[in-house]
């Protein structure tokens, strides 16, 4: 009785936050991984032909080697070499060439967009050198850094498999747990703008809006 009174309490804890904004995330199911972009929550996948196409020319690496993607009708399909499908493999994905956003109407300025993606056992795949990363450390448990280093005192967002949302407090050395009630696949998010000004295919920007995303499956 104890132990069902914990786990309710915590899944009395997840709050129902607003809608998230469009980041990339990925998903492994019938032996294929997939690149999607739209939000994950609300079971929003946006489409070829339409904002899908906004990732352009994303990249993304299995075991140190990059994926082959093609593009399907709402998702990127990434595959090795002959078409040989990526199957249990811990896979990192990024978009780095979105082009510079006005987000002003937003109170988040004229940002320069990049998005990253991750799923899979942590050891196994590549640390991302650049950017953004959301990393498993344990169970439960996830580390997030910024070029390599420790981001303290962001927000981790949790997007549960029922539409569930949960925001966490990232401590001084970037890591929080999390818990996931229910099966399925789970998709951790962090957001952060980086005061760096710049320009990109001669668009001046006031600031990098980083969005990382790590795609976790609950047995």
């Amino acid at each position: 009785m104890k132990k069902l009174n914990i786990i309710a309490a915590l899944i009395s804890s997840l709050t129902a936050l607003p809608a998230s904004a469009h980041f990339i995330w990925l998903e492994q199911t019938d032996g294929q991984t997939k690149l999607y972009f739209g939000e994950y929550d609300s079971g929003l996948r946006e489409k070829t032909g339409g904002r899908l196409d906004t990732i352009a020319t994303p990249e993304a690496l299995a075991n140190l080697t990059k994926l082959e993607i093609q593009r399907k009708e709402n998702y990127l399909l990434l595959e090795e070499a002959k078409h040989k499908p990526v199957v249990n493999q811990a896979v990192i994905a990024h978009e780095l060439t979105m082009k510079v956003k006005d987000l002003r109407k937003n109170n988040i300025g004229i940002v320069k967009p990049m998005y990253y993606a991750r799923i899979g056992d942590s050891s196994q795949a590549a640390t991302l050198p650049v950017g953004l990363d959301i990393q498993s450390i344990g169970d439960h448990k996830v580390r997030v850094s910024l070029d390599g280093k420790p981001l303290p005192k962001g927000k981790l967002h949790i997007y549960a498999p029922n539409q569930w949302s949960q925001e966490l407090d990232l401590n001084e050395s970037g890591e929080v747990s999390f818990v996931s009630p229910w099966k399925g696949l789970y998709v951790l998010e962090v957001v952060h703008v980086q005061p760096t000004a710049g320009s990109y295919q001669g668009d001046a920007y006031e600031a990098i809006r980083h969005v990382s995303t790590l795609s976790i499956v609950q047995p």
